[in-house]
């Protein structure tokens, strides 16, 4: 094959790549280029520069408030998901007996079922059982959706690992708590901050179950906005938005400098 030939498919992957790039990165465009427009409406190109609608969402107390709630949310869903998906991870990868493939099925059974279905069978025995902490009860929620993401996370950084550094530790003689501690655990470093970051991300952008379990004394951000725009879509909704994919993409970056994106998910472990 002539390099003429062989560069022919290079050139039309990297104008695939493009492409999809573009076609992903366009609908931010249009939410940040809208919520520097000038007039009532969202709309683009924007008419004109301000920066009013970001002073108005400022001057909203009730979604300063709501972003505190996810704050809080997201990050007491991360300190409970991560550990409990770490060791249902560390479970799923010792144990090779029958009940594995069951244990896994059973662990990931969340990502299968609809998050509606999910938020309305909560919804339903909290109010069975009489269940009426709306912060405890979002977190539980927040954590049963979010936890299959770990036990992926942390799986594929077992999986990536040498097996020959766990036996070499064994035939140390190095208790199973010590393996752990020592051995497995600051491997699983990049994994463990992906998980994290990841899970904050989910549970701070999770709509549906927080639409469900909220009440008025603690309204994630995602159901303020929801609520708001059932009676208004101002260019304020953009400027939420925007600072939303920022709070996100400033996430990313972390990840990426603490560890890199590739380590992170497994490519690098």
């Amino acid at each position: 094959m002539s390099p003429r030939r062989s560069a022919q498919p290079s050139l039309l992957m990297q104008v695939m790549a493009g492409i999809t790039v573009l076609f992903l990165l366009a609908p931010l465009v249009v939410v940040i280029g809208g919520s520097f427009t000038t007039t009532d409406y969202v709309t683009f190109p924007p008419h004109g520069f301000t920066l009013r609608w970001y002073a108005a969402l400022a001057a909203k107390g009730d979604f300063i408030r709501s972003f505190a709630d996810s704050l809080l949310l997201a990050a007491a869903c991360a300190m409970v998901a991560t550990p409990l998906g770490t060791l249902a991870a560390l479970a799923l990868h010792r144990d090779a007996g029958r009940g594995r493939e069951w244990l896994r099925n059973f662990l990931l059974a969340p990502l299968l079922l609809p998050t509606i279905v999910t938020a309305v069978a909560l919804l339903q025995f909290y109010q069975r059982a009489g269940f009426d902490q709306i912060f405890l009860g979002l977190l539980i929620g927040h954590v049963l959706v979010t936890t299959p993401y770990v036990v992926r996370s942390v799986g594929a950084g077992l999986a990536g690992m040498d097996p020959a550094i766990v036996e070499a530790a064994q035939s140390l003689g190095a208790a199973e708590g010590r393996i752990l501690l020592r051995v497995l655990l600051p491997g699983l470093v990049p994994a463990l901050l992906a998980s994290v970051i990841f899970v904050f991300i989910m549970s701070f952008d999770e709509t549906t179950l927080s639409l469900f379990l909220s009440g008025p004394d603690m309204m994630p951000l995602p159901v303020r906005i929801y609520n708001y725009i059932e009676f208004a879509i101002d260019p304020m909704v953009a400027s939420v938005s925007t600072v939303l994919i920022l709070f996100a993409y400033l996430l990313v970056i972390l990840l990426e400098k603490l560890v890199g994106l590739d380590r992170a998910f497994g490519g690098g472990v």
